[in-house]
């Protein structure tokens, strides 16, 4: 799946024969992710403020509000929640992805990259004009307290999910 910023679509690969089919979305979509336990597609639609839902099914489309400028998408697919960055409204959508409903979480300001951590149902955003990452606890569904202090214009984010991992 790969978003198309010009052309408003999404291109379908077919990973057998490398086929293609274009799937509509919003305007200038940004991000894909996928979650792989319920076969759909997120797609964040900058400048249409939405999230394009496709059903690998059948290609079919919804769509679902977010925020100003949706950015980036993460997907947990452990709790079925949906994550999308809204550069320019300062917070972060949460999607159910049962019923497509939407809730807004306030984050720092120009939120960029998000990651899930299943494991711990912890998000994490990277806010690009604040120089922190906000930490989202998944259950409460709230901003933890308070924000990682990083280096400036923090961009993507990603979470180490290896078991090993730890800090020497």
């Amino acid at each position: 799946y790969v978003a198309n910023c010009d052309s408003d679509n999404v291109t379908v690969i077919n990973g057998t024969d490398n086929s293609t089919a274009d799937v509509a979305a919003g305007t200038f979509p940004l991000a894909v992710a996928i979650n792989p336990a319920t076969n759909k597609i997120y797609v964040a639609n900058c400048d249409s403020n939405n999230v394009t839902v496709i059903d690998c099914a059948d290609n079919s489309t919804a769509t679902v509000v977010a925020g100003t400028e949706p950015w980036e998408v993460a997907v947990n697919p452990a709790t079925n929640k949906i994550y999308v960055t809204n550069h320019n409204s300062n917070n972060v959508t949460v999607i159910d992805g049962a019923s497509n409903t939407a809730t807004d979480v306030a984050v720092g300001t120009n939120p960029y990259g998000v990651a899930v951590n299943p494991a711990t149902n912890k998000i994490y955003v990277a806010n690009y004009n604040t120089d922190n990452v906000t930490v989202i606890e998944e259950q409460a569904v709230q901003e933890i307290d308070p924000a990682v202090t990083i280096s400036p214009l923090p961009g993507h984010v990603t979470v180490n999910q290896s078991p090993d991992f730890s800090f020497s």
